[in-house]
């Protein structure tokens, strides 16, 4: 059995399914979440079927008394937390003046503060060697009309990213962020967007970043990483 854990939010689908599948390849525990309940059980069963250990719990991640439940499951693994990636997200593109009061606050409560609050329960599971990765946005580095609860939730999520690398690097923990430009993935199905979707970055890049961060000696600290296709960033 593996002594560590990796911890995956959103992992459903999307780059968190990705990340997932591609972290079992390696020397983990998985502990995988997200609010799709179907989806999780088999993601982790496909998982298990390759002799990796993986369980789930379902969580809506903007309920903090459902974090605390979650955590509990991660703490009863009693083993070191290797690995937290933060892969859930959500989205609201309108108008600022046309967003409901509920679609900002989720946008905060989902992609800022969930990612705070879920780091800040699980920090005495992370020790010397722990590594975690935000996956964040080129929403959190440049704004886009009609895309302002999210650009403000990914702009704090940078910030808090930044913040937490400064006070855990002496103890030897790792902070990333990464900051895709547009990713195929479901997220962008309900979007008022006629994008051409085969010329975004797939989930698997992403994935690979995040093993690729996952992998390198406890000496080296890569703080943050763009990824763009070629083509640009839609």
């Amino acid at each position: 059995m593996p002594s560590e854990l990796a911890v995956i939010t959103g992992a459903s689908k999307g780059i968190g399914k990705a990340t997932a599948l591609a972290l079992s390849r390696y020397d983990l525990e998985l502990f995988i979440t997200a609010r799709n309940e179907n989806a999780l059980k088999n993601l982790a069963t496909k998982i298990q079927s390759n002799n990796v250990p993986c369980s789930y719990h379902v969580a809506e991640l903007g309920d903090t008394n459902q974090i605390d439940q979650l955590v509990e499951q991660i703490k009863a693994k009693k083993k070191k937390l290797s690995l937290l990636v933060h892969c859930a997200g959500v989205a609201f593109v309108k108008p600022f003046h046309e967003l409901t009061l509920a679609q900002w606050k989720e946008s905060l409560d989902i992609n800022l503060t969930a990612t705070f609050y879920l780091t800040q329960k699980c920090f005495p599971l992370l020790g010397t060697g722990s590594k975690i990765i935000f996956v964040n946005s080129v929403g959190g580095k440049r704004t886009f009309s009609n895309w302002s609860a999210y650009c403000a939730s990914k702009y704090g999520l940078r910030a808090l990213a930044d913040t937490m690398r400064q006070e855990l690097q002496s103890k030897g923990i790792k902070v990333t962020s990464i900051y895709p430009a547009s990713v195929d993935t479901p997220l962008h199905d309900n979007l008022p967007h006629s994008w051409d979707r085969t010329k975004m970055l797939s989930s698997d890049v992403v994935a690979d970043m995040i093993v690729s961060c996952y992998l390198q000696p406890q000496n080296v600290l890569i703080k943050e990483i763009d990824l763009e296709n070629i083509s640009g960033t839609f």
